[in-house]
């Protein structure tokens, strides 16, 4: 008997699992079903839907056309000193490094440790790692750098006192980061506690002098390795974000317009994109741009190139402008003064220069 009560369970539960089956099936091909209903005086607990299907969101109206998908390019995993650099715009340098935000995290929290500098707070959530007060001699750059190390070493020989924030970006380009330091200084005997950052350092010399020492770290310790944080993989990819659109994509950039600017020309320049004009007043750039383009070119192409410059060609002629709106700005690509680019043409340059901003 019990074998019996076995057997008919058994296929109980197969059957079940055939129902199920084609019930996920309904619901792939119908979407959502209703909640379900609880009559009155029974517990109702709250339903989440843990599976939406959400709406098909087609910005280049490609339903319904056939396309031969080719592999990806295989990814690179490779770190090395060349991948990060120091640039500045203005008063305004910062660390670029062309590796993501996770991987750099751990490393630039053991800079302050194996410096001897105290940490007061560090938050992966939000990238910003702040020091407590440290005491130093009254010297400027490299020397109170120095100084700073030996901050709990003869502290009644000390006459300054400073407090350092380093912030931990994304970079403009995907998978890219950047580190900003703000070092703020107070007389031993001040009474200040708080601190208000405003981007700009006092001593100019000691938060050049810390950020070379850093970018130097950097280049020894990040390594094939890959050590990651995992806490700081939330925070988002980069400040770059492209819209496609079937009339006008726009490529966006969470930066100030100096920045953004400076950011295009140096990318248009370095993806070999021949500009003709610039009009920094009417925020334009006027290239030359056709859909053979080769953003890098081999040896032997740049030798037969070096002197030479594409035929200007009207109909190969647009307009990059951009536009500033709120925190952001926004490019997009003009065929003349009102008229949208080709979108496919369009997207495809604004993908370059993304590609190669930094």
């Amino acid at each position: 008997m019990s074998r019996l009560i076995a057997t008919v369970l058994l296929l109980a539960s197969v059957s079940g699992c055939w129902f199920g089956n084609d019930e996920i099936r309904r619901r792939l091909e119908t979407g959502s079903t209703p909640a379900v209903v609880i009559p009155d005086g029974l517990d109702k607990p709250v339903f989440v839907n843990d599976m939406p299907i959400p709406e098909v969101d087609d910005p280049r109206g490609l339903a319904d056309q056939k396309f031969t998908i080719d592999l990806p390019e295989a990814l690179s995993t490779t770190f090395d000193v060349q991948k990060i650099v120091i640039r500045r715009l203005g008063e305004e340098r910062w660390i670029f490094l062309d590796i993501p935000v996770p991987s750099v995290w751990p490393h630039a929290v053991n800079f302050w440790d194996q410096n001897s500098l105290t940490i007061a707070s560090a938050d992966p959530s939000s990238g910003v790692i702040l020091t407590e007060w440290l005491l130093a001699d009254n010297s400027e750059g490299e020397a109170a750098f120095e100084s700073l190390k030996l901050s709990n070493f003869l502290p009644s020989s000390k006459t300054q006192r400073h407090k350092l924030q380093l912030r931990i970006e994304p970079g403009v380009r995907s998978g890219s980061t950047e580190i900003h330091l703000e070092q703020h200084t107070e007389s031993i005997n001040s009474p200040v506690e708080h601190v208000d950052w405003d981007r700009v350092s006092t001593d100019d010399a000691l938060e050049a002098a810390i950020i070379k020492a850093l970018a130097y770290y950097l280049g020894e310790n990040i390594t094939d390795e890959q050590t990651i944080s995992l806490m700081a993989a939330g925070m988002e990819e980069s400040r770059t974000e492209l819209v496609p659109d079937r009339v006008k994509p726009v490529l966006k950039y969470r930066l100030d317009f100096n920045r953004a600017w400076q950011t295009i020309n140096a990318a248009l320049e370095n993806a070999n994109v021949d500009i003709e004009d610039l009009n920094r007043s009417e925020a334009f750039f006027d290239v030359y741009y056709t859909t053979d383009h080769q953003a890098k070119k081999g040896f032997f192409s740049r030798l037969l190139t070096r002197d030479k410059k594409p035929e200007p060609s009207e109909k190969n002629r647009y307009q990059v402008r951009l536009i500033a709106s709120d925190d952001e700005v926004h490019v997009s690509v003009f065929k003349d003064a009102s008229t949208p680019a080709d979108a496919e043409i369009s997207e495809q340059l604004l993908k370059i220069i993304r590609e190669y901003s930094t």
